[in-house]
């Protein structure tokens, strides 16, 4: 029974661990992003579904406000990793 439960601790595992890296990599584009389209790089824009376009002295402090939502998101996806690497820890 337990190596079911080691078998698909493994898998969620990886597809946790691919979520939590991409989570990470996402607040660093946004961040990077925002910073280059306020600085004057006319080729990124923020629109937003209807059609709107953000002002370029916005993109930062709504940038924030999307990257702090996706690092509050990646930490409880960095607890559910603790919690899955639990059964492949020695005892």
């Amino acid at each position: 029974m337990i190596f079911f439960y080691r078998f698909f601790a493994a898998l969620a595992l990886l597809v946790f661990s691919v979520l939590y890296i991409g989570l990470i990599v996402s607040v660093i584009i946004g961040i990077s992003g925002s910073v280059l389209r306020t600085i004057g790089l006319t080729q990124i824009e923020i629109i937003f579904p209807p059609d709107i376009s953000l002002p370029a002295y916005l993109s930062i402090p709504i940038m924030f406000v999307f990257t702090t939502i996706l690092l509050i998101i990646s930490k409880y996806v960095k607890q559910i990793i603790r919690f899955l690497l639990l059964p492949f820890q020695s005892s």
